[in-house]
């Protein structure tokens, strides 16, 4: 154990394998009562010294079929946990991490990042924000107090990175080299903040696995909840109020809501591609996807009851076509014509997430801002193949910390040489865009920026390779990237 004096008390951490680990640290005051749905406020300072050796709480949320994060689930959970080489005044470069799970699932202690930043000296934060009906539903007809609600989960983000900004000097960072970084829904987070004014000047560099785009415009979730409920929406919105954390996470379930983030206006002004252009926040960003995408999702949305799979593919298409559906589904299909639903959603998973990934880097390229886009394809004997979030694995060298032995399988990948090979050659690459803002370094191809001309992408296979033109013209259309 290790305790070190901070400028808001001192905090006890676990010291082990070359980092300190400080748990569950506050970020903001309990979200509850007169507090939810409205902006977060600072948690302030702690008297006594602070326990930062237990795993803390996380948000309500429905259980994920293909994982569950640990944790206690709680309204009281605006935490994050800091792993440090040495809580010192070194200064070093901030990794901050937001979880991904559909703006519904997933919790800032998913993974355990301390032997990524034992090996590249750098402070790694993972955050907690509120999730679901927690964290977007939309109650600002209901007074000013609630104008911000439907993005009272980003909201959270920005105040960890706030937090970040005043504090993280305490534990051996330097604030003004801070690296955004998420993967799903944690890596939509990232695209969204770009559009954020209220997060400028708190990141510097960003990235992006496999990002979750928002959707373009709020959700009427609360007209369409009182007209199934057959009540009014002043009536629904004080039973939802009188209602504690457990009941309304009831509620949510019941109603079978996930996720609702959204472009609100207010905090998140624009879409990733429109905040480039205007250059709300224009930072180099590192952004990309994996090439089989819907392996694991879809038996996941199977597993899910009441989803209709079709439903599933019309849901997604305004947000694939930047708000164009037609165009999108008429491209898929051209792509999938004869196939199977499965074949179809197949297709559309890759291009839910492969959309945002390069209308990010058309728009940065017209903006002038650094784009580095790659497509994650390492091979795999997982019947999933390189699936969703099977980038993670690598981009933060989990093997360096995974108990199961060599030829094993952890996560979609076994732990071979070959695989770690790739991973601290990759995971590197990651640390030194964190670092620099550029990838490119020693044992690596050279790595250009997206160009629309050249369309360059790096393509992670056995080894790191670059190719042009990946992308087909008629894919970029569909997407609005042309």
């Amino acid at each position: 154990m290790s305790v070190t004096r901070t400028r808001l008390g001192e905090i006890q951490g676990i010291e082990s394998n070359g980092t300190i680990t400080f748990l569950g640290i506050p970020f903001g005051a309990p979200p509850t009562g007169r507090s939810r749905w409205r902006p977060p406020t600072p948690a302030g300072r702690w008297s006594g010294i602070f326990d930062a050796t237990q795993t803390p709480k996380r948000s309500f949320q429905l259980s994920f079929p293909t994982a569950q994060s640990p944790g206690e689930m709680s309204e009281d959970m605006l935490s994050l946990n800091v792993y440090t080489p040495a809580a010192d005044r070194a200064r070093r470069p901030v990794l901050v991490y937001i979880h991904g799970g559909g703006y519904s699932a997933g919790s800032a202690s998913d993974f355990d990042p301390s032997p990524f930043a034992a090996r590249h000296d750098m402070v790694v934060v993972c955050m907690n924000y509120r999730l679901a009906l927690f964290g977007f539903l939309d109650v600002s007809r209901f007074g000013d107090e609630y104008a911000m609600s439907a993005s009272a989960g980003f909201l959270d983000q920005i105040a960890a990175l706030r937090w970040i900004g005043d504090n993280i000097e305490d534990y051996g960072g330097d604030p003004g080299n801070v690296t955004l970084t998420g993967v799903s829904a944690g890596a939509g987070s990232v695209l969204a903040l770009l559009g954020a004014p209220a997060a400028s000047g708190f990141f510097h560099k960003a990235i992006a696995f496999s990002p979750a785009e928002i959707a373009p415009a709020r959700f009427d979730t609360i007209g369409a909840l009182a007209k199934a409920r057959n009540t009014s929406e002043n009536e629904l919105f004080d039973q939802l109020c009188a209602l504690d954390g457990a009941g309304l996470f009831e509620f949510q379930g019941a109603s079978a809501l996930g996720g609702l983030a959204c472009v609100d206006g207010l905090v998140i002004r624009a879409s990733v591609e429109n905040a480039l252009r205007a250059r709300i926040n224009p930072v180099p960003l590192l952004v990309g996807n994996c090439i089989n995408e819907g392996a694991m999702l879809t038996p996941a949305i199977e597993a899910l009851p009441g989803y209709d799979l079709n439903q599933v593919i019309d849901d997604h298409a305004k947000v694939i076509s930047a708000g164009n559906s037609q165009r999108y589904l008429e491209f898929l299909d051209k792509q999938t014509s004869g196939a199977s639903i499965h074949g179809r959603l197949t297709r559309m998973w890759y291009d839910y997430f492969r959309a945002p990934v390069l209308r990010a880097a058309a728009a940065g390229d017209e903006a002038g801002v650094a784009v580095y886009v790659y497509s994650f394809e390492v091979p795999t004997d997982h019947p999933y193949g390189p699936t969703h979030s099977s980038d993670m694995v690598f981009s933060y060298n989990l093997f360096d910390a995974c108990s199961v032995g060599e030829g094993e399988m952890f996560a979609f990948h076994r732990n071979t040489s070959e695989n770690r090979a790739i991973a601290h050659q990759w995971s590197d690459a990651i640390a030194r865009f964190a670092r620099t803002g550029d990838p490119n370094g020693e044992r690596f191809p050279h790595w250009p920026t997206y160009s629309a001309s050249v369309r360059n992408s790096l393509v992670l296979r056995d080894r790191p390779i670059v190719v042009s033109a990946m992308d087909s013209a008629e894919a970029l259309d569909a997407y609005g990237a042309a």
